[in-house]
């Protein structure tokens, strides 16, 4: 019981919310790089078990036996058997049945997670897939062609079928608020500017370590090269060729680069759903209004969650059977 891969999509993982805890140690936090969208599938399918994620183009799975799934993160052309599926709704699936999903339409990277959730050990108190040590997810690698993967069986599942929210990953623009970085002062003025004053080009050579840039080079006053110190999610790491790097979820702990600057921690979904030839701008903001920015939108995100849990919306043609009849009367008394 469980799930077999057909296609793999693009580099398509294990991922929860990450392995915390160990970064003193040298042990990479990995997990989903759209935390949000992973919380939000989280939440619609009531279990702790862990999503695929994938990247640009998306996985083709044959159920081994009946589950349920949700989609969520950016926008892809998904079917069920053919039959076009939504985002952010808990759909039933059945022993056979072929989910497919296309080519990403919106966005960049999206997740998958079931009811019957999939059965993988946990190392280091996480699911999460961190490629370059082959630690943890499914073999510590991306998925593969026929890969099979099984299940943890309950019936619970079918409370969620039908469960829906509306949200939407995708960001509404290409503006990343920074806030001034470690060796920010190792930089020219005219960097400090040049940084927000370009717009930046997505290479194709960024992955989930990160994001790297393709614009006027921003080289430091002297070396880029520091002792090697701790790297936070979201620096921009400049090395001595002057093309920023945005370091990501899978970056190494420590970095013997110059950090001009930091992503804003309320703009770091944003960076999982921008893709390879596309643009984005920096802007400069203190730490005090970044902090107001994250606060303002975990608020906004919060109520979210809470609309998911206490006054939860279905899509009535995904309603579990014993349910069916009951949407029956809705429609009859309307």
């Amino acid at each position: 019981m469980g799930i077999k891969i057909i296609q793999p999509g693009l580099f398509s993982t294990i991922q929860d919310l990450g392995r915390t805890g160990f970064q003193h140690l040298g042990i990479s936090s990995a997990g989903a790089i759209d935390q949000y969208s992973y919380l939000i599938g989280q939440t619609l399918i009531q279990q702790d078990g862990p999503a695929i994620e994938f990247t640009i183009i998306g996985p083709k799975i044959e159920f081994s036996s009946e589950n349920s799934f949700v989609l969520t993160g950016a926008i892809f052309a998904a079917k069920l058997n053919g039959t076009a599926v939504n985002q952010n709704v808990v759909v039933q699936a059945n022993k056979g049945d072929i989910l497919e999903i296309g080519p990403v339409q919106q966005g960049a990277r999206g997740y998958i997670f079931f009811g019957q959730p999939l059965d993988i050990p946990i190392v280091a108190n996480s699911y999460a897939t961190h490629t370059r040590t082959q630690m943890g997810g499914f073999y510590g690698r991306t998925l593969k062609k026929n890969d099979s993967i099984p299940v943890v069986t309950n019936q619970s599942y079918k409370q969620q079928l039908g469960k829906t929210i509306e949200f939407n990953a995708v960001p509404e623009d290409n503006i990343v608020h920074i806030i001034k970085g470690p060796q920010y002062d190792a930089f020219s003025a005219e960097c400090h500017e040049q940084l927000t004053a370009q717009v930046y080009e997505i290479s194709d050579s960024s992955d989930r370590m990160g994001i790297r840039l393709k614009g006027t080079p921003i080289p430091p006053i002297e070396s880029a090269d520091i002792i090697s110190e701790p790297v936070a999610l979201g620096s921009i790491q400049v090395p001595n060729d002057g093309h920023p790097i945005i370091l990501l979820h899978d970056r190494q702990t420590v970095g013997g680069y110059t950090k001009i600057a930091s992503v804003s921690q309320a703009d770091i979904h944003k960076l999982a759903q921008f893709k390879p030839g596309e643009e984005i701008l920096f802007k400069w903001i203190t730490i005090e209004q970044a902090i107001k920015n994250l606060k303002h939108f975990e608020q906004v995100f919060s109520s979210t969650i809470n609309e998911i849990e206490s006054t939860p919306k279905f899509e009535l043609k995904h309603l579990r059977p014993t349910s069916k009849k009951i949407a029956q009367l809705i429609r009859e008394e309307q």
